[in-house]
């Protein structure tokens, strides 16, 4: 997982040499958290936008936190929901 700290990455997916972007993240997003909780191949590509400055976060360092500051774990879980429902508009407007 990695945490943004300075510059915009792009978020996209590839399906038959085609790109479709995904989202642009900035200063304060997270990326690859998906690694973190699940085992599966990545869903998505990043690229970064200009020069970025990104943090890596491991599992174990992650849970550490979380146990530190257990809002940390709700910040990212509002973060993830907040994308499934820009996702799930994005569906809707393609149907």
């Amino acid at each position: 997982m990695f945490v943004i700290q300075k510059g915009k990455v792009e978020v996209f997916a590839e399906t038959d040499g085609r790109e479709t972007r995904l989202a642009v993240l900035g200063e304060g997003d997270f990326i690859g958290e998906m690694a973190v909780f699940e085992k599966e191949p990545r869903s998505a590509t990043v690229r970064a936008l200009g020069e970025v400055r990104a943090i890596t976060v491991d599992k174990k360092n992650l849970l550490r936190r979380v146990s530190e500051d257990p809002t940390l774990a709700f910040r990212v879980i509002r973060t993830l929901s907040k994308r499934v429902r820009e996702l799930n508009d994005e569906v809707a407007r393609l149907r």
